[in-house]
């Protein structure tokens, strides 16, 4: 085995490690984009909204409701209307 070789798969074990951690281990592959871009957003920008996911992910509008209504019903974020515009909503991981 190459040496990038066992450097990813030393990542990729790290990923997994850290999936199980905080519970993503059971969600599809679009859920986990959808998990993962709300954390970037929130650490770059300090908020994040469902806007911002839909145009850095790529997704559809309706997967990234679709995965934000699950992650939402698993307690695994927060999602709080906004005050000035009510058609809003903002994304608060719940780690």
């Amino acid at each position: 085995m190459t040496n990038f070789t066992k450097k990813i798969n030393n990542i990729l074990d790290m990923l997994q490690s850290l999936e199980n951690d905080i519970n993503l281990a059971g969600y599809s592959l679009t859920e986990k984009k959808v998990f993962y871009t709300i954390s970037q957003i929130s650490e770059r920008d300090g908020g994040c909204n469902i806007t911002d996911v839909i145009n850095e992910s790529f997704l559809s509008r309706s997967t990234v409701y679709k995965a934000i209504k699950k992650l939402e019903h698993n307690s695994m974020l927060h999602v709080t209307q906004s005050n000035i515009d009510k058609r809003e909503f903002y994304l608060n991981l719940s780690l």
